[in-house]
């Protein structure tokens, strides 16, 4: 399948977009903050996170993130604040665009190279006005209620303008802009700078972080225009090949794919397959076993690209995949890269093809073995002729294979016997044994008996010590694993 994905990559020469755009990356978090998506899903954030277009940040009352632009900036996010992320394009291309919208709260803004080689396409929505830049330091600030409700932007280095229904002002260094919820005034700037303005006590890793920035931002752009020409787009053109809204419509298609199968919708699932896909059924067996067997299933996509051409769009993405095992809720992640085919039809866009790690079923779990030993030396050499049955408990698991009867494990002893013993399924990879046949004789292989002799030593006998061992052939890494477990025999 991937020399199938590889060849249509090769004949499509198409351009890269990154879809569910991502804006920037959290580098630093404190208090309270949560982050709502564009269908209103929310998620607490972590470090080295990305925020994506359609991602709104909520901070509490003690809640700050930074967040580092992916045009080498920096969007500071204070505590009682909610922004949203509506546009972020920072190719390095004239057409690059960011657009922020401010509910409430403040934040701080320094601005990378988008605001500086393109300021009129950068811009800060409110209620009741839009700010612009003019390569900024910045801080816009909304107060939703009262005598002091409006829009007010601070302006620590550069320019800004505030501009309303009625009017615009032009807001330099040191000087604080204001434009009222009260329509019948235009924005103008204010004597002194209002207390609400606080420092927070992040401030010196903000001036820090600002010196960085700054030093590798030129060197960003560089590397966004070089890969503009890779893709035969000129420095900072666009694309010449690939229509935006293909783009778009096969990543949501495959998004929408995802949450069907979260859900356990194997039939939607199925009519947005390719039937003369390689795997085809396979990959559907594999997507009804998991949806039966992992509970509460969330899928996150991160770092996703297209590549888009009449009918046909390629996706490669980095994919987390969260859920809970049945029976014991037996909390799971998988991780992984795929690349998706998408094919154009008459109904819509569908999956063609998929090659890379398999989100839809397990990943490839490492398998673990306990056992527990309830035999003993001296009641083995007191034993008569003849096998007994007794207490050797084996349990594996292995969420690779939920949904199989049995599997089996191999015995053997210090003296040399060897045994194959099956375990029969208890649900959700899980695979146990309690009892096995035990005789008191020199070692036997394969006769389906635990072949023990008690040697003396001194005054009492020892016996030999067991291992048990399973040969794991879906592991992450591809390659088969053995797992193993060795217990004395006391």
């Amino acid at each position: 399948m991937k020399k199938l994905i590889s060849g249509f990559v090769l004949l499509l020469s198409l351009a890269v977009f990154h879809l569910c755009q991502a804006a920037g990356t959290i580098e630093f978090i404190e208090g309270n903050v949560t982050i709502n998506n564009y269908k209103n899903e929310m998620r607490v954030p972590l470090l080295n996170e990305k925020v994506d277009v359609g991602d709104t940040i909520n901070t509490g009352a003690n809640g700050e993130v930074h967040i580092v632009t992916d045009d080498q900036g920096l969007i500071a996010v204070r505590p009682k604040t909610q922004l949203q992320f509506d546009t972020y394009q920072a190719e390095g291309r004239d057409d690059d665009s960011i657009v922020l919208r401010l509910l409430r709260g403040t934040f701080r803004s320094i601005t990378g190279w988008v605001a500086k080689r393109n300021p009129q396409h950068y811009q800060i929505k409110t209620a009741t006005a839009t700010i612009g830049v003019r390569g900024t330091d910045h801080e816009p600030f909304v107060i939703e209620d009262g005598a002091e409700a409006g829009t007010y932007d601070k302006v620590n280095e550069g320019g800004t303008t505030i501009d309303s229904a009625i009017g615009k002002v032009d807001v330099d260094a040191d000087h604080v802009g204001f434009a009222p919820k009260n329509a019948a005034h235009a924005p103008a700037i204010l004597e002194k700078t209002p207390e609400f303005f606080q420092p927070t006590r992040n401030e010196k890793s903000i001036e820090l972080k600002k010196s960085e920035l700054e030093k590798s931002r030129e060197n960003s752009l560089q590397l966004k225009q070089q890969d503009n020409l890779k893709r035969g787009g000129g420095v900072s053109g666009a694309p010449k090949i690939g229509d935006m809204a293909d783009q778009r419509n096969a990543i949501l298609a495959l998004e929408e794919l995802f949450r069907y199968y979260e859900t356990g919708n194997v039939n939607f699932i199925r009519n947005r397959l390719d039937p003369s896909m390689i795997g085809f059924q396979h990959l559907l067996d594999g997507i009804a076993t998991e949806t039966n067997q992992c509970k509460q299933m969330r899928i996150r996509l991160y770092d996703t690209q297209v590549q888009a051409g009449p009918d046909l769009a390629v996706i490669q993405t980095n994919w987390e995949k969260r859920c809970l095992m049945l029976p014991a809720f037996t909390p799971r992640i998988d991780s992984g890269f795929s690349t998706f085919l998408m094919h154009k039809a008459k109904t819509g866009w569908g999956m063609a093809a998929l090659s890379g790690n398999n989100p839809f079923e397990s990943s490839g779990t490492t398998a673990t073995l306990s056992v527990a030993n309830g035999i003993s030396c001296s009641v083995i050499q007191g034993m008569a002729n003849g096998a007994t049955l007794m207490s050797f408990s084996i349990m594996l698991n292995d969420p690779d294979l939920a949904g199989t009867g049995n599997v089996s494990v191999k015995l053997h002893t210090a003296q040399g016997d060897n045994e194959t013993v099956t375990l029969n399924a208890a649900g959700g990879g899980l695979f146990t044994v309690n009892t096995l046949l035990v005789n008191k004789s020199a070692p036997i292989s394969n006769n389906g008996v635990l072949d023990i002799l008690p040697i003396p030593q001194g005054q009492s006998f020892v016996c030999p010590s067991v291992s048990v061992m399973y040969l794991d052939t879906t592991t992450q890494s591809g390659m088969p694993q053995t797992v193993q477990s060795t217990v004395a025999i006391p």
